[in-house]
């Protein structure tokens, strides 16, 4: 009595379905899980983390930790009541960052991208992108600006803290990352499933000729 090889398993098919689905629910997840709190994610990286220096005059500001940083000018601002509002172009002036622990000046790298704004109504701030900062140690920091003519007068306020455009970008990219990785390993399982439905069809096919042939 001949011994016929066994179907495979209808199964096979379920299982192969089933590879894609997981794939999409762990991209899904892993999307889900990189995507910022808001608003609490953007207020980490908000206005009331700047410090305000009227200037000309100084001020000391902390640097927690490495990276990048940057100075705004106020053109619309509040400060212990006082209200400044100014041209929406920043002023002539020489300003400078030194570490208070070294003495070393940190150099302010000019900025030319005019959408680097910010705008809060609660408090009245509007505010435009002046320098750029690369902090490599920690610390508190001495920032000042003076006129280049040593006027004294009109006042301003610079603003001096974290990159707000460099973390708005490190919050959005973090789920865009996790959508692509999470969409190779789909497109990745969707591979295999079709090649596991293409070889059990293969021998399932193959099974039944064999059967057919034997009749």
């Amino acid at each position: 009595m001949s011994e016929h090889k066994k179907k495979p398993s209808r199964w096979y098919y379920v299982l192969a379905l089933s590879i894609p689905i997981i794939a999409c629910v762990g991209t899904a997840f892993l999307a889900y899980s990189n995507v910022p709190e808001l608003p609490g994610a953007l207020e980490e990286f908000g206005v009331q983390d700047l410090t305000q220096v009227v200037v000309p005059g100084s001020a000391d500001v902390s640097f927690p930790k490495k990276g990048a940083y940057a100075v705004y000018y106020e053109y619309r601002s509040v400060i212990d009541g006082v209200g400044y509002v100014r041209e929406e172009y920043p002023p002539i002036m020489r300003c400078e960052l030194r570490s208070k622990a070294t003495g070393k000046a940190v150099k302010l790298e000019p900025t030319n991208v005019k959408g680097n704004v910010y705008v809060t109504h609660n408090p009245n701030r509007a505010g435009v992108m002046y320098k750029e900062i690369s902090i490599d140690q920690p610390g508190i920091y001495t920032f000042s600006c003076q006129y280049t003519d040593s006027r004294t007068i009109p006042k301003s306020v610079m603003a001096v803290g974290p990159n707000i455009v460099w973390g708005f970008f490190n919050i959005a990219i973090k789920p865009i990352a996790a959508f692509f990785a999470g969409g190779l390993v789909f497109f990745i399982g969707l591979g295999i499933s079709i090649l596991m439905i293409v070889f059990v069809a293969f021998k399932r096919h193959q099974s039944t000729s064999n059967l057919t042939g034997q009749a």
